[in-house]
């Protein structure tokens, strides 16, 4: 307590991260049993109920590998989603800092990534998918490698080395993560980083053996591959190359030139302590800019946040007091999140948040050991404390997930267990269900309706389709079907597109089709529909 006392800044940020982490905790924790996103989560978990048995393009297998924490009751299946994932930033927090050899209350100080971890999904799309299954791989792998690093245990870089070896199939395009663990790995010790390759790899090795012999097979993982290159064609059409190009333009503009910049300038003064002073101003400035850009326009303050943590960690590698190791764990950590949202079919700013994770902590630790200055952890603690005073108006507010919390107040037997959806979903199942209770061959014109099959046990040719007629034929194809052999719904919300699938034009005997209405939906029935 006395060394507290001595050090205010130091109890501040304590105290913070406590009511933090504890609050959040405790939103989060009461609200995961209400609300259902009908898109991306029911997605999810079609894919542990069916064992990744259906039919998929997707180049991730998150559902094998983190089975062994699934269960159908959705609302535990979160608690153990959210728990697994904050832990493991604590992990990484708690072997970072030791690593950097912080002195005082480095458990206190690691509920930042508890914070941080709660703050970043808002109690949002909490399944474990492909994205938290990833950051919960390499916050792991990374942190043993840093306890074998800390310990000069090598033994543990096998444990390193199994672990980030699933990540080469939770998602095959976010592997390239492994590249700069790999580099960091070697530079952080290169006097052993031979005998230290001879531990990590039997690991790494290991893990692929045990995938392939208990989880998947090779055959299957080949296949997957085959069938994303016929899928290739037709998610052009859905996606077109100008979003990835926007993304790694925004990726330049936000984080690249900035840094390039600021290493030219420096580089051109001979890194003299004069243009080390001017730097310091402009992250001043930067840090004032995107404290204001949080406060009044939130969904932008993102990019400014980006280029004040890339100049950061430029101001870290050219500090004096420093060792080398130190600056490599940094450069890591910012680069981790480009890695773990690489191929990902989202925008740049949007995806990134749910990786800010990295940011808050790399930040943390340079103001810590560049600044003495009590306004620079002043500054970072607003921020937080503007996080933690604004995460109960998610309950009130309709995201994209499409719900509100304070809604949910009809409680919804999903798999035999209790959640609570709001009346008008609670109304469309019941509506639906005569139809669609335990179908198989389902088409929806949206995949904001894949939901209502998960609820009622049916299913479609293929999880999360384009709504594209082609494309829709092709995978009927795939399946030894016939568009005839199908039940069409489609909702009031979410109809299908005219210039694409019109299900009675779709199908070639339309007159063997009953049109019903049910709700809020219609009903495509054909000849051979048969109520189960």
């Amino acid at each position: 307590m006395k060394k507290l006392l001595q050090n205010p800044a130091h109890m501040l940020c304590c105290f913070i991260f406590i009511i933090g982490a504890a609050f959040l905790a405790y939103i989060t924790y009461s609200n995961l049993d209400k609300g259902f996103i009908f898109n991306d989560e029911a997605y999810y978990l079609s894919y542990y109920r069916n064992k990744g048995e259906s039919l998929s393009f997707d180049r991730t297998n998150f559902f094998r590998i983190f089975r062994f924490l699934y269960t159908p009751n959705i609302y535990h299946f979160r608690i153990i989603s959210i728990t697994a994932l904050v832990l493991s930033n604590f992990l990484l927090c708690f072997t970072a800092f030791k690593y950097l050899n912080f002195k005082n209350n480095i458990l206190v100080l690691s509920l930042l990534g508890i914070f941080i971890g709660f703050q970043s999904w808002n109690i949002n799309n909490l399944i474990i998918q492909q994205y938290i299954g990833n950051t919960i791989l390499v916050n792991v792998g990374v942190s043993l490698l840093l306890i074998s690093l800390i310990s000069k245990r090598q033994i543990i870089l096998v444990l390193s080395g199994f672990v980030l070896s699933f990540v080469l199939f939770n998602g095959n395009s976010h592997s390239i993560v492994i590249i700069p663990i790999l580099v960091f790995f070697i530079l952080a010790d290169p006097r052993k980083w031979k005998s230290n390759m001879i531990y990590f790899l039997p690991g790494y090795i290991l893990g692929i053996i045990v995938y392939f012999t208990f989880l998947d097979t090779l055959d299957n993982f080949i296949y997957q591959f085959k069938f994303l290159k016929e899928y290739l064609g037709f998610h052009k059409k859905q996606h077109s190359k100008t979003f990835m190009v926007l993304w790694c333009v925004y990726l330049f503009l936000n984080a690249i030139l900035p840094s390039a910049i600021a290493v030219l300038l420096l580089w051109r003064s001979k890194f003299s302590d004069k243009s080390i002073k001017i730097l310091d101003k402009i992250l001043a400035a930067i840090g004032i800019i995107t404290l204001v850009l949080f406060i009044f326009s939130v969904e932008y303050y993102i990019f400014a946040f980006i280029v004040f943590t890339h100049l950061l960690a430029v101001r870290f590698w050219y500090s004096k007091t420093e060792s080398k190791e130190n600056k490599y764990l940094i450069i890591l950590i910012l680069i981790i999140p480009y890695c773990l949202s690489f191929g990902s079919q989202t925008w740049f700013h949007l995806r990134l948040s749910a990786y800010q994770f990295y940011y808050f902590l790399l930040i943390f630790i340079c103001i810590s050991r560049l600044y003495k200055n009590i306004f620079w952890i002043a500054g970072y603690l607003s921020a937080i404390t503007l996080m933690i005073i604004s995460f109960p108006s998610i309950l009130h507010v309709k995201g994209w997930k499409d719900f509100i919390f304070t809604e949910q107040t009809e409680k919804v037997k999903i798999n035999g267990y209790d959640l609570y959806l709001d009346k008008g979903r609670k109304k469309d199942i019941e509506d639906l269900r005569p139809y669609l209770q335990n179908q198989s061959n389902v088409i929806y014109s949206s995949n904001h309706l894949m939901g209502y099959l998960y609820i009622l046990n049916a299913s479609p040719p293929i999880y999360y389709y384009f709504t594209l007629k082609d494309y829709i034929k092709f995978i009927i194809k795939k399946v030894n079907k016939t568009p005839d052999d199908f039940i069409y719904i489609e909702s009031n919300d979410y109809p299908f597109y005219p210039k694409e699938i019109v299900p009675l034009k779709f199908v070639s005997h339309p007159e063997k089709y009953k049109v019903v209405k049910a709700g809020r939906f219609t009903l495509y029935l054909p000849s051979n529909y048969q109520k189960k």
